[in-house]
């Protein structure tokens, strides 16, 4: 075994036995329905389209600093996720397997499945996870070869991780794979509440008035009352042979999405549960809670952001270690996103909206280990900036259309007032009614 093998055996954390699946089961094939629509549960190997890692050199070009925010690979569920797996998904089991309408080949699955975790083991990294964040550093390494010190030394690299353990776990396997060994990385002291890496933690009024508000999710309670869901609901009710509500099915649909993120080689029993068109209903109620929550839906959810693209001026500009690479969350790059103006609609995202063409589709841009990075180049003509979205090339919102480079006082004139005037405390303030009497 080589000592990146033995490395990457020694990060991971959890490994998830399913059920192996030998032949063809009677309806659609299951990885082709579930491909790229797991929302923020879609594995990366779904998204990832590269083949090979493509170099980032420019001719009369040199790479001189570069930022990168990671979302942590692929996890566990929610302690809350698996204690409904553990109790409400063995109910549901139970009644396909006395009375649902499947073929035997899939009965006999559900007959094989058992929730295989307890509340302990909640959001941890697992194996695929590790894999998927052991692959990408390789892939930077090959995409930019000679640019990169083969060794890790503190003057060079600048990496932070939140304080939870599926970031911390994804920093060290990704740069496992960067450097192809462990290296001695000096990782300053993690913050639950990072003003650069979850900057949303310190926003009261952003969990105030938008996260922890009901009526921020208006548009996704009116689209599960909706025709299409309730359809949803007849069509699974009828192959599990009783009635499920649309909490049930969100929860499978859950189970279906870890259960194949876990891991490239089984498919979990509860996808052959959905059709494509299911899918697609289900995967949009994700999009609208997102959009709403961690999107376009506030202007204060993605304005907030602001906390993050100082730090990369700041390293951009000063004299800090040349390459940053920040380990984080699901919320930290949806608004990271919506700040730059990436995969906007030229729509308000509603209820109504289901059978409307997107950009906003969380499945792609914000699957397990999605990733943004920066990388600012010195060139013969000035300096310019690129932005990769899963490692490809994208057009960075107000730099000309379809070019890799931008130039870089082009690119900071386009955020310069948002960042200048970046008063991120006033902003966040929650804003408590005064009371005359006191």
């Amino acid at each position: 075994m080589s000592a990146a093998s033995a490395a990457l055996r020694y990060l991971l954390i959890c490994w998830m036995p399913l059920v192996l699946v030998h032949s063809q089961t009677c309806s659609e094939k299951p990885w082709e329905v579930v491909h790229r629509r797991l929302a923020t549960k879609t594995p990366y190997r779904h998204i990832h389209r590269d083949r090979g890692a493509a170099s980032v050199a420019f001719d009369g070009c040199r790479v001189s600093k570069v930022w990168g925010l990671f979302r942590h690979g692929t996890r566990n569920p929610s302690q809350k996720v698996i204690e409904a797996m553990n109790n409400d998904l063995v109910g549901i089991r139970d009644d396909i397997l006395h009375h649902g309408k499947l073929c035997q080949k899939e009965l006999d699955m559900f007959r094989l499945w058992r929730p295989m975790l307890t509340p302990e083991q909640e959001k941890l990294l697992v194996e695929e996870g590790a894999d998927e964040m052991l692959q990408i550093g390789q892939r930077f390494r090959q995409r930019y070869g000679e640019v990169l010190p083969i060794r890790y030394q503190q003057g060079d690299f600048y990496f932070k991780f939140t304080k939870t353990e599926r970031a911390e776990n994804s920093a060290k396997n990704f740069s496992l794979g960067l450097f192809d060994r462990v290296e001695n990385i000096n990782y300053p002291k993690p913050l639950s509440k990072d003003p650069v890496l979850r900057f949303y933690k310190l926003c009261e009024r952003w969990k105030v008035d938008i996260k922890h508000n009901a009526e921020t999710v208006r548009e996704v309670d009116l689209f599960y009352n909706s025709k299409v869901m309730k359809e949803v609901v007849g069509k699974i009710s009828k192959k599990v042979g009783t009635y499920v509500d649309a909490d049930s099915i969100y929860l499978m649909y859950q189970t279906c999405a870890f259960e194949t993120a876990w891991t490239k080689r089984h498919v979990s029993p509860w996808c052959l549960l959905f059709d494509k068109s299911s899918l697609k209903v289900l995967e949009f109620g994700e999009d609208l809670e997102y959009y709403w929550i961690d999107g376009y839906g506030h202007e204060l959810t993605y304005q907030q952001a602001c906390a993050a693209f100082q730090d990369l001026f700041r390293r951009f500009d000063e004299d800090l270690e040349p390459f940053t690479f920040y380990f984080t969350h699901s919320g930290t790059l949806l608004k990271a996103m919506a700040f730059l103006g990436l995969y906007k609609d030229d729509f308000v995202l509603t209820h109504k909206d289901f059978d409307r063409r997107r950009q906003w589709k969380v499945s792609e841009i914000d699957a397990f280990a999605t990733n943004l990075v920066f990388t600012k180049f010195e060139c013969s003509n000035g300096t310019h900036v690129m932005l990769t979205h899963q490692e490809r090339p994208i057009s960075i919102p107000g730099c000309p259309r379809g070019q890799s480079l931008c130039d870089y006082t082009t690119f900071r004139q386009i955020f310069n007032d948002r960042i200048e005037q970046c008063a991120f405390k006033s902003m966040c303030t929650l804003n408590v009614p005064q009371n005359d009497e006191l």
